[in-house]
């Protein structure tokens, strides 16, 4: 008994519209017969979009001359910085490599060194002061090196590395930076510091006891940043019994016999430190009273010897026998 399709496979079949595979009356299924070929090839990739011609707008424009002059001759070398340092011997100065900005002391040296540029004929140092540039010193391969008269005698310029020394002055607190023909480094700053002279205290040496008395203390060369106060080689603290005046001055209210001793004044700023001391005594109340005894007797001393002699000289009225 052959099997036969049921009628939902029929149906199904005729759906289909003959495209699928058709079913024998013995129950095989016969391929569809192929389709015949495209009259064009498929296409496998979708065709692109036709491309828009590109409008530049101003902002744009203005960025990209930015850019254009950033490379252009002389301008800051992105990422090149002068490398500074104070050389020893400098009071208290930071002897270590600083990188934009450098804290020295009039009358030290400090060493700049330049990095490595783009091949160039010709090198400068400059500095600047506000909106003023000039030039420090302008060395070409093949002349030696000009040095501006401001830096005469003070500066050493190396040849070889191009690095440069100055000995510094109270003017030289300004940016430098380094340039070539096609680049320059960025600016670098060098604070300059005047060294503090050694303080001095103004004051009454002696003061009577309960009695009131102050200490200034005088910087005559630099400027201090810091004050503070010590006794007996520690940190005075301030109380109602010593009281402190813009810390420049030292106040003692009602002294006493404790209040005797060394006071030394230390003054600081970023490049030195210095101090002096002060030796104050407070006399108690008695001490002042003898001397102002002893002075009244002598001066009635001095009156009993000056009335006798003029008695002595006086002659005798009546005759002397």
């Amino acid at each position: 008994m052959y099997p036969t399709s049921s009628p939902e496979e029929k149906r199904a079949t005729a759906a289909g519209g003959g495209g699928g595979a058709a079913v024998s009356p013995c129950g095989r299924v016969v391929p569809p017969p192929p389709l015949p070929p495209p009259s064009h090839p498929r296409r496998l990739v979708a065709e692109l979009p036709p491309l828009r011609s590109r409008r530049w707008c101003p902002f744009s424009l203005l960025l990209l001359l930015f850019f254009l002059l950033l490379a252009g001759p002389g301008s800051s070398a992105a990422g090149l910085g002068i490398t500074a340092r104070t050389l020893a011997p400098c009071y208290s100065a930071d002897l270590r490599p600083a990188s934009a900005r450098l804290v020295s002391a009039v009358g030290c040296t400090v060493l700049l060194t330049a990095p490595p540029l783009k091949a160039s004929q010709v090198v400068l140092w400059e500095y600047k002061t506000g909106p003023r540039e000039g030039v420090i010193v302008h060395y070409a391969f093949d002349r030696p090196a000009n040095t501006s008269r401001p830096y005469e005698n003070r500066t050493r310029f190396n040849e070889t590395d191009f690095s440069l020394q100055i000995v510094l002055q109270r003017g030289d607190d300004r940016l430098y930076r380094f340039r070539s023909e096609s680049e320059a480094t960025s600016w670098f700053h060098l604070r300059v510091v005047e060294p503090l002279s050694e303080p001095e205290i103004v004051g009454n040496s002696s003061v009577k006891a309960g009695g009131n008395t102050k200490l200034v203390c005088n910087v005559l060369e630099g400027k201090a940043d810091l004050y503070w106060w010590k006794k007996n080689g520690e940190l005075l603290l301030g109380s109602d019994h010593i009281q402190f005046v813009d810390n420049t001055t030292l106040c003692i209210v009602k002294a006493s016999m404790n209040d005797s001793g060394y006071y030394a004044c230390v003054v600081r700023n970023e490049v030195s430190q210095n101090e002096t001391s002060f030796l104050l005594h407070v006399q108690h109340a008695a001490n002042v009273l003898l001397p102002v005894l002893l002075a009244c007797v002598v001066v009635g001393l001095l009156a009993g010897v000056f009335v006798w002699c003029r008695t002595r000289d006086r002659p005798c009225r009546n005759g002397c026998r």
